[in-house]
C-alpha cells in the first residue's frame, strides 16, 4: 500500500514550531543538560541545525554521490561534549542566534527538498534517499531534538499527528500505530518512559510502497 509521505510543507511547519519553542529558552538556559541526552541544550540545538544543513547539502548536489557525506572538514569542537558538526550557532548570540540558525538551515532543506528533481538521491548511512526521505529525516531530527531541549525546560512541544504519521510511513515501516501520531513518533525515536534508549534507526531507502 502506498501511504502519504513527508513533504517540504511538513518540514517548514515543523521548523516554524521549533523556532517558536526555542525562542522561549532564556539566553542562559542552553547550558542545561538536554532531557535524556549526554549533550547540553546548546550542543543538541547545534546538532539539529547541523543535520538540517547537512541533509540539504547531500541532496542538492547536481552529481549524485552515494558513497558518503559531502567531504567537508569538521572544525574543532568548541567544547568537549560537542558532537562533530560542520556548523555551530555562535554561543555569543544567545537564543536569537540559535533561532536564526534553525530558520536558515531549515529553510535551506525546505528549498532543496522542494526543488530536487524526481528520483534525485542523496547519501545517508541509513539509506540513500530522495526528497521525501530527506524532508522526513529533517522532521525527525528537528522534532526529536527540539523535544529534548524543551522538555529540559519544562516547555511543551509536539508536532501535528498527521505529520508524524507521514514521517512514520516514510522512515519507520515497522512502527507501532496507536492512532496518536505524536506518541507513535516518540515511541519510534525511543523517547517514551518505557523505551528511552540512545540508539535507534530509520530506513531512509527509497521503496516501492510506504505505509502498512
Amino acid at each position: 500500500m502506498t501511504a502519504p509521505v513527508s513533504t517540504p510543507s511538513d518540514l517548514r511547519t515543523v521548523v516554524d514550531a521549533i523556532m517558536v519553542g526555542f525562542a522561549q529558552v532564556p539566553d542562559d538556559g542552553w547550558a542545561r543538560p538536554a532531557f535524556g541526552l549526554a549533550w547540553d541544550c546548546r550542543d543538541t540545538a547545534a546538532h539539529l541545525v547541523d543535520d538540517l544543513a547537512s541533509y540539504a547539502l547531500n541532496l542538492s548536489s547536481r552529481e549524485v554521490h552515494l558513497d558518503g557525506y559531502i567531504p567537508l572538514v569538521n572544525p574543532p569542537q568548541w567544547q568537549p561534549t560537542t558532537p562533530p558538526n560542520l556548523v555551530w550557532p555562535d554561543p555569543a548570540g544567545g537564543t536569537a542566534a540559535i533561532v536564526r540558525c534553525v530558520d536558515a538551515a531549515g529553510g535551506l532543506l525546505v528549498a532543496v527538498t522542494t526543488t530536487a528533481p524526481p528520483g534525485h538521491l542523496g547519501y545517508h548511512p541509513c539509506g540513500s534517499s530522495d526528497a521525501s526521505g530527506f524532508a522526513a529525516m529533517g522532521i525527525v531530527e528537528g522534532a526529536a531534538h527540539a523535544w529534548d531541549v524543551l522538555s529540559a525546560h519544562d516547555l511543551d512541544f509536539r508536532i501535528d499527528g498527521d505529520i508524524c504519521e507521514r514521517v512514520l510511513n516514510r522512515l519507520f515501516p515497522g512502527a507501532t500505530r496507536t492512532g496518536d501520531g505524536w506518541h507513535d513518533f516518540l515511541t519510534a525515536t525511543h523517547r517514551t518512559p518505557d523505551n528511552r534508549a540512545p540508539h535507534w534507526r530509520w530506513d531512509s531507502t527509497v521503496r516501492d510502497t510506504y505505509g502498512d
